[in-house]
């Protein structure tokens, strides 16, 4: 029976990408660069965010570089990360409902900790997570299973009592290393064909399908 679930949060819970968009290319004419389309960015979000960086920047960029802009992308994105960000349809919906029904829920993003704290907090103020992480110094990044072991141990559930949700490749991993099955959201930053492949367990197509696994 599953009691707990695991929530990725960029392209899971939140549509963050048109922030994320604008940001990217406020830093792409700080540096000179072409401006990236939606779609390149969409592709890159999920590993953090120096390797979304890394990916819109010219291939060949050094170290120096990336991390100059990395941040400089961090400062833009801290001050505009909830202009356009809304949770995606039947989000609030289903997070009411799985709460009403006492299901232990937690965040676990490789957005910087504070932003996914406050964004989380924000859009769902109703919600009382279990623990709501995102990237910290020192600590690896998903797909380690870190963060998601951490959330388990607080939940004090079983492995087969929680699921990992996420829209991304980086998800599915994570929620695999971690001994978890993992549901793949078709409405989020990747194709369906994209997380079937890369082994997703289950696949939604809009968010309030999470009830039927369950």
């Amino acid at each position: 029976m599953i009691k707990g679930l695991i929530f990725d949060l960029d392209g899971t819970t939140l549509n963050t990408l048109l922030d994320m968009h604008e940001c990217i290319n406020m830093t792409m004419r700080d540096f000179g660069f072409p401006e990236k389309t939606y779609d390149e960015v969409r592709m890159g979000v999920g590993r953090g965010y120096r390797v979304l960086v890394q990916s819109c920047l010219p291939k060949g960029s050094n170290d120096e570089l990336i991390d100059k802009a990395t941040e400089v992308y961090k400062a833009y994105y801290a001050k505009y990360c909830n202009v356009k960000t809304v949770p995606y349809e039947g989000v609030k919906e289903l997070l009411n409902k799985l709460q009403e029904k006492g299901i232990k829920m937690g965040v676990n993003s490789n957005k910087g900790d504070d932003l996914t704290k406050q964004l989380t907090i924000q859009n769902f103020p109703e919600i009382d997570f279990v623990d709501i992480i995102g990237s910290r110094k020192d600590i690896p990044n998903k797909p380690d299973p870190y963060s998601a072991n951490e959330i388990m141990e607080k939940m004090g559930l079983n492995k087969d009592e929680v699921l990992y949700i996420g829209d991304s490749e980086s998800d599915i991993l994570t929620g695999h290393n971690a001994g978890l099955k993992v549901v793949g959201c078709a409405y989020g930053f990747r194709d369906a064909e994209v997380l079937v492949d890369n082994g997703a367990d289950y696949l939604i197509e809009t968010p309030l399908e999470l009830l039927d696994i369950i």
